[in-house]
């Protein structure tokens, strides 16, 4: 059985016509980056946890969120509008992903959600144009309109793509964004192009820095990975001709 446990003071019925914004820790993290970093940008209230019969056994302490857990749920204002998100420091069991999906869809729907904003990460192997940053799907009859292409006639897996169906299914509207990513390491700089385009949606400014800072680390350690093991190489190589 799927619920959800209240622990703070926040109470989600009470909060008109919300956007609901979540994603996944699939390609380049970026569903999880984008959401985690919104929750701290946004100073969003902790409003409890999803429960499930199969919850990953972690969790952490920190000063600024408290005891951590699998499925967490936040809200709060954005401008001027109210907004709840599903911030997941895990994955989903796999042999409860379908229930979890629609839970979330069956939740969205009695919250009243205005528009569902999903968040995750796409190939870059698809993009068309160097320019092009990420693309986009529409879920239901949604009145959101992004200066992007859309994202036809290709595949979208993972729980991200059950929740899409679940949503749809449940008649909820909105929108899932696709950052072009790494798609085997964690792309803060792919979560900043999202984090931007979830605050164009809100009709806020969501500050990116740290993201971007994040990603300058990143880069810098990959750079200096590739160039130790190019000097690795290069010193296998004058070894075996040294026995030629």
């Amino acid at each position: 059985m799927i619920s959800f446990i209240k622990t703070g003071s926040i109470d989600l019925r009470e909060l008109e016509a919300p956007y609901l914004v979540t994603g996944y820790q699939g390609f380049g993290m970026v569903g999880y980056l984008t959401t985690r970093h919104i929750v701290r940008e946004l100073k969003l209230q902790k409003a409890g946890f999803i429960k499930t019969r199969y919850m990953p056994e972690f969790t952490l302490y920190s000063r600024d969120r408290g005891l951590v857990y699998p499925f967490e749920v936040y809200a709060g204002r954005a401008g001027g509008s109210n907004i709840v998100v599903v911030l997941h420091n895990a994955t989903p069991a796999e042999r409860e992903r379908t229930m979890y999906a629609e839970y979330l869809a069956s939740l969205a729907r009695d919250l009243g959600v205005k528009e569902v904003i999903l968040v995750g990460g796409l190939d870059p192997s698809i993009r068309e144009d160097e320019k092009e940053k990420y693309r986009w799907i529409p879920i239901g009859d949604t009145g959101i309109r992004l200066d992007a292409k859309l994202l036809e006639d290709r595949h979208v897996i993972g729980p991200l793509a059950l929740t899409m169906v679940f949503m749809n299914a449940y008649g909820l509207k909105g929108v899932t964004i696709l950052s072009y990513t790494e798609l085997y390491r964690p792309d803060p700089k792919a979560s900043a192009v999202a984090v931007e385009v979830v605050g164009d949606i809100l009709g806020v400014k969501i500050d990116t820095s740290s993201l971007l800072e994040e990603a300058s680390i990143i880069e810098a350690i990959e750079a200096e990975r590739e160039k130790v093991e190019k000097a690795i190489e290069e010193s296998e190589r004058k070894s075996r001709l040294s026995y030629i």
